[in-house]
């Protein structure tokens, strides 16, 4: 993956943020949570929780369950390789960056 060096996202933040939607996608994506789960990722980063939510859209999008969004490439490469991964393997992959 290649990130902007002027933003704060990188392979940890993006493989958070890919945990955020596979969280809603196990509680079939209720109403609020998704702002919820953003607002604790956000205390965690330097990412403010509108542009996390953001990414999860997009990824939401990738999965077809949103419209097309103009999701990075880096979030289309996430997608195409974690999409089988368990939340358990992905914050073990977190744990190791």
């Amino acid at each position: 993956m290649s990130f902007k060096d002027s933003s704060n996202w990188n392979e940890k933040n993006e493989l958070k943020a890919f945990i955020i939607f596979k969280r809603l996608e196990e509680l079939n994506f209720p109403r609020g949570k998704q702002i919820e789960l953003c607002r604790v990722m956000e205390k965690e980063t330097k990412l403010a929780a509108e542009n996390i939510c953001a990414k999860v859209s997009n990824y939401k999008s990738i999965a077809g369950i949103n419209n097309n969004s103009n999701a990075s490439n880096d979030t289309k490469e996430a997608y195409i390789k974690y999409k089988d991964y368990s939340i358990k393997d992905l914050e073990e992959i977190i744990s190791k960056i």
